[in-house]
């Protein structure tokens, strides 16, 4: 996920519009959507990444190329209060999530928390910006002991971290 300097994915008011990728950003996000298996998502993020079924008339060959990637990869939606789920299949609660073969891309902060204790792997991009709070990438109160195994500069800014559990 993209994280601020601060370590939040959302500021106070909800918001993610600070973290928009640079071109280099979303080519790695892409490159790593299109080596995920399954893509599980609370609702509010899937809410949100139901743009790229379809987006914008215009868009740029990186965002299509996202698109395209996120298009193929297979969903589930863990929500109690959707009805129903458009080309994702709809779970009630994270112990409804099944195991899975290959990468699985655990989005949304408050599934991502229900669900910390089956996360073997933490990917974040941290962006060169503060938010002063919101929504913490880690839920309050959740000690986990991590080792670094990977750490790249993106030229436009940010820096991803990836975190396996030590």
């Amino acid at each position: 996920m993209n994280v601020s300097a601060d370590g939040y994915v959302m500021d106070a008011e909800g918001n993610f519009d600070w973290a928009e990728p640079a071109d280099d950003v979303l080519a790695f996000w892409t490159e790593r959507q299109r080596n995920t298996s399954l893509d599980v998502y609370g609702r509010n993020l899937y809410e949100a990444m139901r743009y790229w079924e379809s987006p914008r008339e215009g868009s740029s060959k990186g965002d299509l190329e996202f698109a395209d990637a996120w298009q193929r990869t297979q969903r589930i939606v863990v929500s109690t209060t959707l009805e129903s789920a458009v080309r994702a299949r709809l779970v009630r609660d994270p112990s409804h999530v099944p195991d899975a073969d290959g990468i699985v891309h655990v989005g949304g902060p408050t599934l991502a928390a229900a669900m910390i204790d089956r996360i073997q792997e933490f990917w974040t991009v941290v962006g060169p910006a503060a938010v002063g709070g919101g929504t913490p990438f880690f839920p309050a109160g959740v000690r986990l002991k991590l080792k670094l195994v990977e750490s790249k500069r993106f030229d436009s800014g940010p820096v991803l971290l990836r975190y396996q559990r030590a």
